[in-house]
């Protein structure tokens, strides 16, 4: 397996200069929900899945607690999810109202990594073995639906 990707010319009124030139995003093929996960964990392991589904229903729950009351929440090998705001600027500390300027609170994730101090690079294990292929046009599941017949 490995993640397909698809290049886009850019057209960047703000930044003449990349006009013309190509970069890469990401196509996402589906979209796992929980109880699908569930049903890999199980096949994986000796839990049920319902005593998975339980265990990651808890989970969400106990991690939504714990970033409310300002934790970082660490899931060994996995990663590390904290509490992140967006606000507005004021003139004074004292003028700054969090009900008037924050203005978006949001739940950030960041990858297990570990550090490599001989070439400095940072090692993500979720990307380790990640290959990836150009999605072609012809192979998109919509172009197959609004291609015309000759």
């Amino acid at each position: 397996m490995s993640v397909k990707y698809k290049l886009y010319q850019i057209v960047d009124h703000r930044h003449p200069s990349r006009n013309g030139k190509w970069f890469a995003r990401t196509y996402t093929r589906d979209v796992l929900h929980t109880t699908e996960l569930a049903e890999m964990i199980t096949k994986r392991c000796t839990a049920t899945e319902a005593d998975t589904l339980a265990v990651l229903s808890a989970l969400k729950d106990v991690m939504k607690e714990q970033l409310a009351d300002g934790h970082r929440v660490v899931l060994d090998g996995f990663g590390y999810f904290h509490t992140g705001i967006k606000s507005v600027a004021v003139d004074h500390p004292a003028d700054f109202k969090p009900e008037e300027h924050i203005k978006r609170v949001f739940t950030n994730f960041v990858p297990a990594d570990s550090y490599d101090p001989t070439t400095h690079h940072v090692r993500r294990s979720f990307n380790d073995s990640i290959k990836f292929e150009e999605l072609r046009e012809n192979s998109s599941p919509k172009s197959k639906k609004n291609a015309k017949k000759p």
